[in-house]
């Protein structure tokens, strides 16, 4: 007997083919499966942040581009930043992201060609970065983690007086010579002076604490300074050894290092909104076109063992609006 084209054999073999087929007609078209490349550069001054994951994390969900992102890292060193900007060619990447005010001047220096996305920039305009929020007036776009100084102040005031301010800073960066600048201005409203503590380098932090408890600062605030959190553990920590409270413009200081209280953004969506800018720049606009972005939502952060450490009791409306680090 001949055997049957439709043996089990050969329907078997017949059934892998169809389904084979299927699936390769379906991989053509799937979502995302001819994305175009792009190429990020990451130029980072105090290295990875939650900003960071929430850039990459929404950039690589995109449906239209595949993102290769490679990342520079000038670990606090000012020299390093410019080794970096010395040696990046522009040209090889679609997109330059950058964190911080220091870092996004140093590459609005020397790259002009290709767009720029910043990220955690606490005064974009005011440090020369941007034209307005609604139309940068160059090649640069982004996300600023701005909060108003009087905001995180206000809040303090409700459980503590304070008549004499400390204000640890790094005096070389513009970031933190803007934040003190607004600093200053509350002085007269809100009854109380500053007791400057700049500080430039490790070597220096102990030395300005102890001006601080020379002065009898009743607070300190810690700006929205890249040194200051890269050393905020041995800074906050000194601080509460002498009792001294600390309020913290950005929030992981209260949950990473001890600080008595913040209002700030959350990092992570500061970078979900640059990578959003970022993916309209990459879609065809101009930096210029894309409105700069601030969170809509600060989060009230309270380190509880800290305020016990220090003898302050939060009052309970307070307590329901924060998070709560025990």
């Amino acid at each position: 007997m001949r055997p049957s084209f439709f043996g089990p054999g050969r329907v078997r073999l017949a059934i892998v083919l169809v389904l084979a087929a299927l699936f390769c007609l379906t991989a053509a078209h799937a979502p995302g499966a001819d994305r175009k490349v792009r190429r990020v550069a990451m130029i980072l001054f105090r290295g990875e942040t939650p900003s960071e994951q929430g850039f990459r994390d929404t950039i690589h969900a995109s449906r239209d581009f595949l993102v290769r992102c490679r990342t520079f890292n000038a670990g606090q060193s000012q020299e390093r930043l410019r080794e970096i900007m010395a040696v990046i060619d522009p040209s090889q990447y679609d997109l330059i992201y950058t964190f911080g005010t220091m870092a996004t001047q140093s590459a609005m220096e020397r790259i002009k060609g290709v767009p720029i996305v910043y990220n955690v920039v606490q005064r974009p305009v005011e440090a020369g970065i941007i034209r307005s929020w609604g139309d940068s007036g160059n090649n640069v776009t982004g996300a600023s983690n701005i909060v108003a100084t009087e905001s995180a102040f206000r809040a303090l005031t409700l459980v503590m007086s304070i008549r004499k301010l400390g204000l640890i800073y790094n005096d070389q960066d513009p970031a933190s010579l803007i934040q003190r600048g607004e600093v200053e201005k509350l002085q007269k409203k809100y009854g109380f002076r500053i007791f400057d503590m700049p500080v430039r380098d490790r070597e220096s932090i102990s030395g300005a604490i102890g001006l601080g408890v020379s002065a009898k600062v009743d607070a300190v605030l810690l700006p929205a300074d890249s040194f200051v959190k890269a050393n905020a553990g041995a800074i906050v920590s000194s601080l509460n050894e002498h009792r001294i409270p600390t309020i913290a413009m950005i929030p992981e200081m209260v949950s990473e290092n001890g600080a008595l209280i913040s209002l700030g953004p959350d990092y992570y969506e500061l970078g979900q909104l640059a990578a959003r800018n970022a993916l309209e720049v990459l879609g065809g606009k101009r930096p210029a076109e894309v409105p700069s972005q601030t969170v809509r939502t600060l989060h009230l952060c309270i380190n509880l063992r800290t305020a016990d450490r220090l003898g302050i009791i939060f009052p309970l409306q307070l307590l329901s609006m924060a998070a709560v680090v025990r």
